[in-house]
């Protein structure tokens, strides 16, 4: 008689309701690979800190709208940015458009299938709300400075007509096809690292390609330009620090429950990522800032603050940095934080364990 175990098949949101199907308990349900129980039940709560996530993100929600934009319509439309910062603003606001539509492409295509712990499934829905607003934002900035359809058109399609922002883009949306187009089952060790490469590189989007560019922009704003802007780039920085949060602690969750990911091959890939992520950096660095910068941000300042952001991305996961940064080259960074909330920065990075298990806090 064969007394091997039978193997559930992961839990997916396409099964079936059963009838009589029990309840899970806690000790059953997993952030990936959750097997024998129905993905719609919101309980039992495991991750009771994916929950308050979700339920502080709620509270924080915010619309373009609330922010008036009359100053910098003002500044736009009487030449009062020199033709740098113009060319400045309208490649990061192309970059950063597309970049909220393919995070929660990212999310829905890639990630959802593999959840199987209904409370981030749910914090991750949220998400992709807070992204659409994020979107209704830049639309919301191009339209309050009177641009028309056609205007707005050639200012939001420059991200594929400079192949700087084109290569970024693209880079990002490797990781998401890989996951996508994965043979191996889900729940799988082949389909589990695709996933996890997936995560460690938009956990790089979140963590290192916003924050830049929305650097620029409050670079300009401290200098008295589009400082409605900046407000409205403040509040999505926001969300995209707790983005970012969630997107840290999913990645070490997935590694505690599954250990074997974790081999030195995956921490050398995450070192190749990280270091990949900052060499578009640089490229973008040039193409928006041709002439060498603008007053207030410097193209130089700019890589070192990617090659900063690129340690602090390795510190975290206990990987060794690249570049082994230590003084944040835009400090004043802080000024655009908003006050009511703790921001990404401002959480305790790990040390760098060396050696092949992680250290959790």
């Amino acid at each position: 008689m064969d007394t091997q175990e039978i193997l559930l098949p992961v839990a997916s949101s396409l099964d079936a309701v059963t009838i009589g199907a029990k309840h899970p308990r806690a000790d059953d349900v997993k952030i990936i690979g959750g097997r024998g129980y129905d993905l719609r039940q919101p309980i039992p709560i495991k991750y009771q800190e994916v929950r308050e996530r979700f339920l502080n993100a709620r509270q924080n929600f915010w619309t373009p709208n609330d922010i008036p934009m009359g100053e910098d319509k003002l500044q736009w439309n009487t030449n009062q940015l020199t033709e740098a910062e113009r060319w400045l603003f309208k490649t990061n606001i192309s970059y950063l458009t597309a970049s909220d539509n393919l995070v929660p492409d990212n999310v829905d295509d890639a990630i959802l299938r593999h959840i199987t712990a209904n409370e981030m499934r749910q914090y991750l829905r949220w998400q992709i709300a807070e992204e659409s607003n994020h979107l209704e934002s830049y639309l919301f900035i191009l339209e309050s400075f009177g641009l028309d359809e056609q205007g707005q058109g050639q200012i939001f399609n420059l991200y594929q007509e400079i192949p700087a922002l084109t290569d970024k883009l693209n880079w990002n949306l490797t990781f998401t096809n890989n996951v996508v187009n994965c043979d191996a089952p889900v729940g799988s060790m082949i389909a589990n690292r695709c996933l996890l490469e997936d995560l460690l590189s938009y956990y790089v989007f979140e963590f290192l390609f916003f924050p830049l560019g929305f650097s620029q922009i409050f670079a300009l704003a401290r200098q008295g330009k589009l400082k409605n802007t900046a407000e409205q780039y403040a509040y999505i920085w926001r969300d995209e620090n707790l983005h970012a949060i969630n997107g840290s602690w999913l990645i070490k969750q997935i590694i505690r429950e599954n250990p074997g990911l974790w081999d030195a091959n995956l921490q050398e890939r995450a070192r190749a990522i990280v270091d990949e992520a900052v060499k578009l950096e640089i490229a973008y660095a040039h193409a928006s800032m041709p002439e060498g910068g603008v007053l207030g941000m410097s193209v130089h300042t700019y890589i070192d603050f990617a090659k900063f952001m690129g340690d602090r991305i390795c510190e975290n996961l206990s990987i060794k940095p690249l570049f082994n940064t230590r003084n944040h080259p835009l400090p004043w960074i802080s000024e655009f934080e908003l006050s009511k909330e703790k921001n990404f920065f401002e959480s305790r990075v790990m040390e760098y364990r060396k050696g092949s298990n992680l250290e959790w806090e």
